[in-house]
Formats: structure tokens, C-alpha cells, sequence
């Protein structure tokens, strides 16, 4: 038998094999149809918050008129944590949406409550407060912990920060309501530990925030130093879980850290602070390619800025004054630079700040003249042009075009308003040589 006989005496045998197999297979089983989940009615839902927020008001007149105030409060509270109740029981039905509108109401009604059972109806002190915040808020927490819920948390953390920053300047009474967001932190620390990162990221931005503005209104400047330590210990511990989380509770490290820094030390000290948090912040982002440590950099590179002196400096040049170079400003904008050159997202703010200073300080060295500042400035948007060209720098191109429309109002702002035919056929020559080299620059 040759080669072409086996191969038909194969085929032949293969098609049995397989007409045997069919034979005994079993159907395929029809696909399952998954229900879809029943769609929530948004406007019942608004509806029915409007309803909630009435017997809210209802509450509140008759505590203004009827009830005696502490049985106003504690139906008001009751009535509260009722709805909280209700977004549990929605949430476990797997009705996402209802629990979220149960939280958002049982917010608007809980947190008025507590604030005016301070401010206007004197029921609480400043500890009964803080206390009834800290259980208010652990227990939205805990709904939004069971059953995954963002919004709550959020809803749970902004509303326990905005009263207790609302208090804390009402009663003057910073401690009680620093506590109140440390329990509130360590509870959510506590709740994140199995890597329910958002929790604690949204706990520690807004717990930074409120010890930074509770500083700030703090003018007798007792409790500093027990909110400066507060930060650093949280900063530690938001450090410490960085790694598992996602890039918002790293940026709550640099802003525990840098808002600490910012309390304690001098403005130069806080300048180079702010300086070296950007440059840090930016290898964040490049090492981990977290585009909200990019943000980050450029705003710590606008505060070093800021807390350097550079913009006024700025303004004292241009206006002609007598003034001395900020050296912790231009040392921020070489960090500025350094940020700059790590990133590849936000870089625009980065870019300004040592391109601002090199600029003003280049006018400040040669005398600070009308015609001398739009040269000055005219180069500037020029060489910029020329970096964008020549490495593909699109925030230069950007920052470019800036420049020529400022050095386009210093011409029009002063050497035209002088009147001298010199100076303007100066001026003008210069503006339209530059915008010509910018556009050729940009053609080629």
C-alpha cells in the first residue's frame, strides 16, 4: 500500500472516531440569562430625600417652638442614624444607589444637628460635640467599609472635617475637635487595613487639611506644637501603608510632612521644605507612575515659590523698586527645574517658576529699563521657542507664547505710551523680530 492509500485509510478512520464522539455528546447547554439589576428611579429617590430633608425642618421648628432643646437634638440625632440604618439595610440588598442617597440625607440632617446643638441652641460643649461627631461619622464609615460604598466615606469624612473646623473656630476650642479627626483617622486606618486604600487616602487628605487650617485659626499659637506632632505621627503611618494603597494617601504623607515643616520653621526652612517635597514628589511620579504625584510636585513647586518670595520680587522689579534677590526663591526654582526635568505630566507650573526667575532676576542684573525689559523678555520667549524646537518640550512651546503676548502689553503698557518715535520703532522692531523667529521656529 503506497503513502496516499494510509493517509485516505487515516482520513477514513478519524471520521468513525469523530462521527462516534457526536453521537454521544451531550448538548450545549443553553446560555444563562443573567437579570439585570433592577434600575433605580432618580427622581423617586430625589423625591424621597426632599421628603427626608422636610421632616428634618419639621424637627428643627419644633424644637425652635415646641420640644424642649435636648429632646429636639435627640430626636433630630435619632431620626438621623435612622436613615443610616436604612442605608445599611438598602446596601445589603445590593440597592447601591438608595444607600447612597439614605448616607447623603442622614449627613445633611446629622451634621446641622450637631453644629447647632453648639452654635445655637447651646445643648453641647466643645467634648460632647466632638464626641457625637466621632460616633456620627464612625458609623457612615462603617456602613461604607461593609459594603464597599466611596461616596458614604466621603460623604462621612467631608462632613466630619467641615464641623469640626466649623466648631473648633466657633468655640475656640482646637484639642476636642483634633481628637475627634485623630479617632475618626485611626478608625478608618483601622477599617483600611485590608487594603480598602481609598478609605484611608480620603481620610488622611481631609485630616491634613483640617490640622493645617485648625493651625492657621489658631492665633494664640498654644496648640501648635501638639498639632505639629499629631501630623508627623500621622505621616509616619500614612508612609507606612503607601506601598498597599493607592497615590492619594502618599499625598497625604508629603502633606502631613511639608504642613508640619510649614507650622515650626522659619520661611526660608519652608521654602526648601516645600523645594525638595516637590523634587521628592516627582520621583514618586516617575517611579511609580502616579500622575497625582505630578500634580502634587507642581503645587509643592508653587508654594516654595510663594513662601520664597518670588513673585513679589517679581512685581518690585518690574514696578521699578529697589529690592534684593530672594536666594531661597531662586534656590526653589533650581528645584522647580529638577521636578521639571523628572516628570512628564503637570510640568507647565515647574517650568514658569525658574523661567519667571531667570528672567527677572536677568532684568534686575542689567538696570530694569522699559526697552531693556521688552529685550529681555522677547529673548526670553525666543529661547524658549528654540528649547521646545530642539527637544520637544511642549510646555515651552506653551510658555513661549505666554512670554510674547506679555512682552506684546509691556510694549503696548509702556514704550508706546512714552511717545518717543525712537523708542517705539524700538520696541516694535523688537516684538515683531521675536514673534517672527517664534514663528519660524514653530514652522520648521
Amino acid at each position: 500500500m503506497d503513502v496516499a492509500a494510509r493517509l485516505d485509510a487515516i482520513d477514513e478512520r478519524l471520521r468513525v472516531i469523530e462521527a462516534r464522539l457526536a453521537i454521544h455528546e451531550p448538548p450545549p447547554p443553553e446560555p444563562l440569562r443573567a437579570s439585570a439589576p433592577p434600575r433605580e428611579n432618580v427622581l423617586a429617590l430625589i423625591g424621597r430625600a426632599v421628603l427626608i430633608l422636610g421632616g428634618a425642618f419639621l424637627l428643627r421648628a419644633a424644637t425652635e417652638t415646641a420640644l424642649n432643646h435636648p429632646i429636639g437634638i435627640a430626636l433630630g440625632l435619632a431620626y438621623a442614624i435612622a436613615w443610616i440604618a436604612a442605608a445599611a439595610f438598602a446596601a445589603k440588598k445590593g440597592r447601591r444607589t438608595p444607600a447612597i442617597f439614605h448616607i447623603a440625607a442622614a449627613a445633611a440632617i446629622g451634621y446641622p444637628i450637631i453644629a447647632e446643638a453648639v452654635t445655637r441652641f447651646h445643648v453641647l460643649g466643645p467634648i460632647g460635640a466632638a464626641i457625637l461627631l466621632a460616633a456620627f461619622s464612625l458609623a457612615m464609615l462603617i456602613v461604607a467599609r461593609l459594603y464597599d460604598l466611596q461616596l458614604p466615606a466621603w460623604i462621612a469624612v467631608a462632613g466630619a472635617t467641615i464641623v469640626a473646623l466649623v466648631l473648633a473656630y466657633a468655640t475656640k476650642e482646637m484639642i476636642p475637635f483634633a481628637l475627634e479627626l485623630t479617632f475618626a483617622g485611626v478608625a478608618a486606618f483601622v477599617l483600611s487595613l485590608n487594603y480598602v486604600g481609598w478609605l484611608l487616602a480620603i481620610e488622611s487628605d481631609l485630616f491634613a487639611i483640617f490640622l493645617v487650617a485648625a493651625a492657621l485659626l489658631d492665633e494664640t499659637k498654644e496648640n501648635r506644637s501638639a498639632l505639629v506632632i499629631t501630623l508627623l505621627v500621622f505621616a509616619v503611618a500614612w508612609m507606612a501603608v503607601t506601598m498597599r494603597a493607592n497615590p492619594q494617601t502618599a499625598i497625604a504623607t508629603l502633606i502631613g510632612i511639608g504642613a508640619a515643616g510649614a507650622l515650626v520653621l522659619s520661611p526660608p526652612l519652608m521654602t526648601m521644605v516645600f523645594a525638595v517635597a516637590a523634587v521628592v514628589a516627582a520621583e514618586l511620579a516617575r517611579r511609580k507612575h502616579w500622575r497625582a504625584f505630578a500634580v502634587l510636585s507642581a503645587v509643592w513647586g508653587v508654594a516654595a515659590a510663594i513662601s520664597g518670595g518670588l513673585f513679589p520680587f517679581i512685581a518690585a522689579v518690574i514696578l521699578g523698586e529697589k529690592t534684593a534677590i530672594p536666594i531661597f526663591a531662586m534656590l526653589a526654582a533650581a528645584f522647580c527645574l529638577i521636578a521639571f526635568v523628572r516628570l512628564d505630566f503637570a510640568r507647565l507650573p515647574l517650568l514658569a517658576i525658574p523661567a519667571c526667575a531667570v528672567a527677572v532676576v536677568t532684568i534686575y542684573m542689567t538696570g530694569g529699563g522699559a526697552v531693556v525689559r521688552t529685550i529681555i523678555l522677547a529673548a526670553a520667549a525666543v529661547i524658549l521657542a528654540f528649547i521646545a524646537r530642539r527637544w520637544n518640550v511642549a510646555e515651552a512651546w506653551q510658555l513661549a507664547v505666554v512670554t510674547l503676548v506679555l512682552t506684546g502689553v509691556q510694549v503696548i503698557a509702556q514704550e508706546l505710551r512714552s511717545g518717543a518715535p525712537v523708542i517705539m520703532f524700538t520696541a516694535l522692531a523688537i516684538y515683531g523680530g521675536a514673534m517672527l523667529a517664534i514663528s519660524r521656529l514653530r514652522s520648521a
